[in-house]
């Protein structure tokens, strides 16, 4: 049977409605599930799901960096990091040079982020209290390996969706301090523009 180009069109008209639907359904899910949690549910629901992955000898190292993305991607700002780290040299960026920022940036912080809990695949890690503060929280955690405790700290902010942690400290060391120091050198010396060429160029690296 040939389908008529109306027929055809109506066809497309179709699916791209259930397809939007199936999209605004599965973001409504991760709204709700965000603003049901707390600061401690957010880190302890990442935290375990990273860990999850680390431990499954089924996966390989690239697919287990890829869902492990995918779980900071759930509970990390990446707006707001991006921002802080660039602190004023955010403003002067262009549009573009954001955007580019945020990626790349991101990708830099799931590396490094990732890097240091692969180091502690096997280890437990006790989740010790939550403190919140209006829109601000910070979750207390710590890898426990052999007889030490390493300190690992997570700060949030309350968004309309919930929960999102927008920095984390590694034995009181801040990650976004740390870049922003880096990067804030760099901005001086190249401009954005050498920033992220130099972004580029280490983010192929790893690639």
């Amino acid at each position: 049977m040939t389908i008529s180009p109306s027929n055809s069109w109506l066809n497309r008209l179709i699916a791209s409605v259930l397809h939007v639907a199936a999209c605004l359904m599965l973001a409504t899910s991760f709204q709700a599930h965000a603003q049901n949690g707390s600061p401690m549910e957010t880190v302890e629901t990442t935290v375990t799901a990273i860990l999850e992955i680390l431990r499954n000898d089924s996966i390989d190292t690239d697919e287990a960096r890829t869902l492990m993305r995918i779980e900071i991607g759930k509970s990390f700002d990446a707006r707001a990091m991006s921002q802080s780290v660039l602190s004023t040299n955010w403003r002067d960026a262009s549009k573009e040079q954001q955007d580019e920022f945020q990626a790349l940036f991101m990708q830099t912080l799931e590396n490094t982020y990732i890097g240091r809990v692969e180091a502690y695949t096997n280890e437990q890690v006790d989740f010790k209290k939550e403190d919140i503060n209006n829109n601000r929280a910070t979750v207390d955690t710590a890898i426990l390996a052999s007889n030490n405790e390493i300190p690992v700290n997570y700060k949030l902010r309350l968004r309309s969706d919930g929960w999102f942690v927008y920095d984390v400290e590694v034995e009181n060391v801040s990650m976004v301090s740390s870049y922003r120091e880096t990067y804030r050198s760099v901005v001086k010396r190249d401009g954005m523009d050498g920033l992220l060429a130099q972004m580029r160029e280490k983010a192929a690296q790893v690639l």
